[in-house]
């Protein structure tokens, strides 16, 4: 837990209560507020033995712990990269690719470009494609949960979609260019949407494949993204730029404090934590 009101630079471990499962691996990660203001998170969970799941908590502010509801496993969780809540028990997960647990499949997958990625939706009892054969990555709702953004980080393109939650159905809209991979998202309370991201991705995946090794490192951009009402077209701003030594490959920016200061994700190393004093609008 990380108090964003304060300037102490540091993190405080909270207590996970009553997880079944001995072997948590955290990745990615959303919430809900629930009816009665409890904050519920939902979370991609992993094993060593690289199986997965989707586990649920909620968080007890008076005794400042994490309380486990559910631990939920489904055939279409296949290899879950980000979650994102979508009501108390439903969510949207994004698999960065296949099923396959191979070291040499997954670079083959890559190296062809024949992703066997997919984007699910959960509405609490079932699962459901609502995209296949496709790396997916990043996915985010727009604050008025109509808009669904989707990270191929492969093409290096973010994916605008209508997002119709009582059909289960998203229609396209358009298809942006970022130049550079980008991996996960946060949305502002203007409705704009920030990505830390990969700007040489053969570097991410050589540092990725070697994390504990200091002297491999991976560039990290953040990049903002402004939406034009027809959401086809968005002014790309580069708000923090660095060449891995400080922030190591970068996975996700979120900005807080009316945009003055922003948090970055690493994937295996430190959170940086930045002010934001240049004006992002001309």
């Amino acid at each position: 837990m990380y108090d964003l009101t304060k300037r102490s630079y540091k993190a405080e471990e909270i207590p996970v209560v009553g997880l079944e499962d001995a072997e948590f691996l955290p990745h990615g990660i959303s919430h809900w507020v629930l009816k009665d203001g409890t904050i519920r998170l939902f979370l991609v969970v992993h094993s060593k033995n690289f199986e997965h799941s989707i586990v649920i908590l909620d968080f007890d502010e008076k005794k400042k712990q994490l309380n486990h509801v559910r631990t939920l496993r489904d055939p279409k969780f296949y290899r879950p990269n980000d979650i994102l809540a979508s009501g108390e028990n439903s969510f949207l997960i994004s698999n960065d690719g296949g099923a396959c647990d191979w070291k040499i499949a997954n670079v083959l997958e890559i190296a062809t470009g024949f992703h066997q990625g997919s984007l699910v939706h959960f509405d609490g009892k079932n699962a459901k494609y609502l995209l296949e054969k496709t790396a997916t990555n990043g996915i985010i709702l727009s604050q008025d949960k109509k808009t669904l953004f989707v990270s191929f980080i492969y093409h290096e393109t973010i994916g605008v979609f209508d997002w119709n939650e009582r059909k289960q159905e998203i229609r396209k809209v358009s298809e942006i260019e970022t130049q550079s991979a980008c991996d996960n998202f946060h949305i502002d309370e203007e409705d704009n949407l920030w990505s830390a991201c990969h700007p040489v991705l053969k570097e991410a995946a050589v540092h990725l494949g070697d994390p504990h090794n200091p002297a491999l490192h991976s560039p990290t951009q953040v990049l903002r993204f402004k939406f034009s009402p027809d959401r086809k077209t968005a002014e790309t701003v580069e708000v923090f730029s660095d060449d891995g030594r400080f922030t190591s490959a970068g996975a996700v920016a979120a900005n807080f404090d009316k945009g003055r200061q922003m948090l970055i994700g690493t994937v295996f190393r430190g959170v940086t934590h930045c002010d934001i004093d240049i004006l992002l609008d001309f």
